[in-house]
């Protein structure tokens, strides 16, 4: 029997103030068929999915491209990357259901990083060309994207924060495990259990610490049965003392 797809709940969803009809009840206008495709599958088989999966990785859009769409996840993880001046791409962050990405791209015009599919994920997307004729019809929208854009910055330099002072490696790993199982519980419904499909190398690089301490303290968390990691399968076992690692 296939398994069936779960996606996160639209009303856990960051999108969710311009993906919904406008008004009241009694009046609502629905404008959303001119500009949003809702869960669009970016998949590891590129053939299924051309438009989106440009490149080996699966790419969802690249740095620098011009702005077309800004997305939300529905499923899966994202790692987003940059390539600096010298040509080196570095893992700035992740996005997990119900996040956006691409939304500071709407200041740039260009998209400022690489969103790259970690598995068979799936998008909303909303083409800001589209979007912006409809919001002429309905200044409500414009009003909605405001919201919901000051909502992402608060929540982005919330996870930014939480990684903010960290004296040590172990803290910082702690600290990042804590913050995304609390960003994926919206999704999963659980603040301890996470699949994770993020590389040791790619938390390595985001937090800027060695792949092999990265794996080094995973082993070390295990062993002391703070945590268990099997086949991905991420669980916090002990909150307390792991919040209490994050401050030393």
């Amino acid at each position: 029997m296939p398994i069936t797809k779960q996606y996160v709940n639209c009303n856990s969803c960051s999108m969710q103030a311009i993906c919904q009809p406008i008004g009241s009840k009694e009046q609502a206008l629905d404008l959303t068929s001119n500009y949003l495709t809702r869960h669009v599958e970016v998949n590891t088989d590129q053939s299924s999915s051309p438009q989106l999966t440009q490149a080996i990785g699966v790419r969802l859009f690249e740095q620098e491209q011009p702005l077309t769409a800004i997305y939300a996840v529905c499923s899966g993880t994202f790692k987003l990357c940059q390539r600096t001046a010298a040509g080196v791409e570095k893992v700035v962050g992740f996005r997990f259901p119900g996040e956006l990405m691409a939304e500071d791209a709407l200041y740039l015009a260009k998209y400022n990083y690489s969103a790259i599919a970690l598995g068979d994920n799936s998008v909303c997307q909303v083409f800001i060309e589209q979007f912006s004729a409809c919001s002429k019809l309905a200044p409500e929208l414009q009003h909605n994207l405001i919201q919901l854009l000051t909502k992402q910055s608060f929540e982005q330099q919330h996870n930014t924060q939480v990684l903010i002072g960290k004296k040590s490696a172990e803290s910082l790993l702690v600290a990042f495990l804590l913050n995304i199982c609390q960003r994926s519980a919206k999704h999963s419904g659980s603040a301890t259990e996470l699949e994770l499909s993020i590389s040791r190398h790619d938390i390595a690089s985001f937090l800027g610490i060695r792949r092999e301490t990265v794996s080094r303290l995973l082993s070390k968390l295990q062993q002391e049965q703070l945590i268990t990691l099997h086949n991905k399968q991420l669980s916090l076992l002990c909150l307390e003392s792991l919040k209490k690692l994050t401050e030393s």
